[in-house]
């Protein structure tokens, strides 16, 4: 089974005292996956990113970041295999990056499989 986890971070996490503790943690985290063969692609995302919607007029229209106002936000991702949702979730339950200062993983069943 493939699935997609979307990281959320902050400011908070990510460029805080604990910064360069919290990379290698995700380093050792990914390394172990890679190891096993679990992990299929990492990626941090640069942003802002773009958002495209359709007008009324039908025709699409482009803008800057995504309409939300929040202090969390998609970072990185990284896509699984696996033999079981079982074993995405307690993936994705060990992440570093899920902590009391915020943060989280979204996971998504990629529709298409091998």
């Amino acid at each position: 089974m493939r699935y997609l986890a979307l990281i959320y971070g902050n400011d908070d996490i990510w460029n805080g005292p604990d910064r360069r503790d919290m990379i290698a943690k995700v380093n050792d985290f990914n390394r172990r996956l890679t190891e096993s063969g679990e992990l299929i692609s990492v990626n941090g995302l640069v942003g802002p990113p773009v958002t495209v919607r359709p007008t009324d007029d039908g025709l699409p229209v482009i803008s800057d970041g995504p309409y939300l106002e929040v202090k969390e936000h998609v970072g990185s991702y990284f896509m699984l295999d696996v033999e079981s949702h079982e074993r995405a979730l307690e993936i994705i339950q060990s992440y570093p990056g899920v902590t009391s200062r915020g943060g989280g993983v979204e996971l998504w069943r990629l529709m298409h499989q091998r």
